[in-house]
């Protein structure tokens, strides 16, 4: 570690909490909102100059400045590459930046998913903010996150139209590997997956936009086999056809080559100290917080004797479930293996313990299809944040544990945590937007129904015929109330009378307890119809670029 990437000591210039927020400085409350076509930018949008500013004046040593210039450099050349292989780029030829070239980089990232609206929305402020700002705007596609399921889930309505989730594959299987691993299966399902889609929605939405989508997926997964890649170039370039300037690159690729080898080989180098940080940190962040679960937000790093765990992956092609890396100092060399029990299968890699760069270029040049070594959540954005951006865009999962990277930022390295932006947006299918009233309606409904139960007297209807008597005794009973002793008697006439009363008002009883499934009905469907979770794909294009334009003005 160099002690003077920052002359500023971190305790002096951590986040300090806005007014109304019960957190500690650095532990900021980022939620969805709950309103349609409704925007969560943390700090504003018109703010992201001044934080650029704040984080390009920060001053570094000669070693990390030198870092960071080779980074960029690398970044910025290999993202063109990448990007031109599908879709127009300005400067595609230019494979690398000079070190003089100070153009700003803005970034965000996320897995090569279907996502929701609100993710895709942080995209879309992306490529503003880049125009914005003078800025190349770069999308990083996390494609060591193990792959979820291969379908999305559509709203639809049985033959009694009652609404339900249905399952619309895109491939089988492909879970529990990560996204680059994850190869196509079924190609055959893959190409009607848009037409099926279309089936599904139709009756509540008559123009998805996966039918724009989804030629540039049958094209992308004939280049690349993989369904993450292919998911990521297509909705890259169908970014393309809707104007958005913008360089992607996954993150496999971008973790190639020596500027990411020398920031691993700063943690390995000092690795006892880092895993302390890295703990305390995750302590400290489940301590505030209240989380009992070891495992959120991050687990802590293991020790096992001489080994200590490292917060990366490593896998291959033929192997390529992630495995755990730990580090030890062995026999005047350092030693990171994956420790498996077979021989065969394990990953090891030997490195000079007395030459940080010379381990270094062992470390990037050991990269092949067998062994792919990955960082982990919180050192994929401490590696974004710190060498490859100037401003990095979170959603709100990664703003709220980013907040933990920020400690490990401070008290590893001695440096203020670069600022960062959380942005995201809920958008709701057309026409299906929530009933403010309906909770209310149910609560008052509940209400009025325990009151049949165990307080018919206040209706007022319980003042004509049998009910009026019953009533009356009821409140006769109540001013009664014995004030000491036994009260088995009284509790018993007191019962007697709730149970007449509740008897008389059955039919009231049962017209409400309807009403209410009614309700309870529509609020179920409703949290299917306008679930914000849906995929951007299952939605008209015009419907979403003008609800993400109205909510940046």
């Amino acid at each position: 570690m160099d002690p003077d990437w920052n002359d500023v000591p971190c305790a002096d210039r951590q986040r300090k909490t806005r007014p109304g927020e019960a957190a500690e400085p650095g532990y900021l409350a980022y939620r969805a909102c709950s309103d349609n076509h409704s925007a969560l930018i943390e700090p504003p949008l018109g703010d992201a100059e001044l934080l650029l500013k704040g984080n390009l004046d920060r001053q570094l040593s000669s070693f990390w400045a030198g870092l960071r210039t080779q980074s960029r450099a690398q970044l910025l050349g290999d993202a063109r590459q990448y990007t031109s292989a599908y879709r127009d780029v300005p400067g595609a030829t230019q494979t690398a930046t000079t070190p003089r070239d100070s153009t700003p980089i803005v970034m965000a990232g996320h897995q090569p998913t279907l996502f929701h609206p609100g993710v895709w929305f942080k995209n879309f402020a992306l490529q503003r903010l880049g125009g914005d700002l003078g800025a190349h705007a770069i999308n990083l596609v996390i494609d060591n996150d193990v792959a979820a399921g291969r379908s999305i889930r559509v709203p639809m309505r049985d033959a009694i139209g009652r609404v339900y989730f249905s399952s619309v594959h895109y491939d089988e299987g492909g879970a529990g590997i990560p996204y680059e691993q994850a190869k196509i299966r079924d190609l055959r399902q893959f190409d009607r997956f848009d037409q099926e889609v279309r089936h599904a929605i139709a009756p509540l939405v008559a123009n998805p936009l996966v039918s724009e989508l989804w030629p540039h997926a049958r094209a992308a997964i004939r280049r690349c086999e993989i369904a993450g890649c292919a998911l990521a170039q297509a909705r890259h370039r169908l970014e393309a056809d809707l104007g958005w300037q913008t360089l992607e690159i996954p993150l496999g690729v971008a973790v190639r080559g020596l500027p990411f080898a020398r920031f691993v080989m700063e943690m390995i180098d000092d690795a006892e100290r880092f895993c302390q940080v890295y703990n305390d940190a995750a302590d400290h962040y489940r301590a505030w917080h209240g989380i009992r679960s070891t495992a959120h937000p991050v687990p802590n790093l293991g020790r096992e004797g001489d080994w200590l765990e490292l917060p990366l992956w490593v896998y291959g092609n033929d192997h390529p479930t992630r495995r755990a890396v730990w580090v030890r100092r062995h026999g005047g060399q350092i030693e990171l293996s994956d420790r498996r029990s077979s021989e065969t299968a394990r990953r090891s890699l030997l490195l000079p313990a007395d030459d940080r760069d010379a381990a270094a270029e062992v470390l990037a040049e050991s990269a092949s299809p067998e062994f792919k070594l990955r960082p982990r959540a919180l050192m994929t954005t401490m590696f974004a944040r710190l060498l490859l951006s100037d401003l990095f865009l979170h959603g709100i999962g990664g703003g709220k544990y980013d907040q933990l990277a920020d400690r490990i930022i401070c008290h590893f390295f001695g440096v203020t945590p670069p600022a960062l932006q959380v942005v995201s947006a809920t958008v709701r299918l057309p026409g299906q937007d929530r009933d403010p009233e309906r909770p209310h309606a149910m609560q008052v409904l509940q209400s009025r129904i325990r009151d049949t139960q165990y307080h018919g007297e206040l209706w007022t209807q319980a003042t004509a015929g049998r009910r009026q008597p019953l009533a009356q005794r009821k409140r006769e009973l109540l001013e009664q109330m014995p004030s000491q002793g036994s009260r088995a008697q009284w509790h018993q006439d007191i019962t007697h009378v709730n149970r007449e009363l509740a008897a008389e008002l059955q039919l009231q009883r049962q017209e409400m307890q309807a009403e209410l499934q009614r309700l309870r009905l529509e609020a179920s469907e409703e949290q299917i119809l306008a679930s914000r979770e849906l995929s951007f794909c299952l939605f008209p294009r015009q419907d979403l670029v003008a609800a993400f334009e109205q909510m940046l003005r």
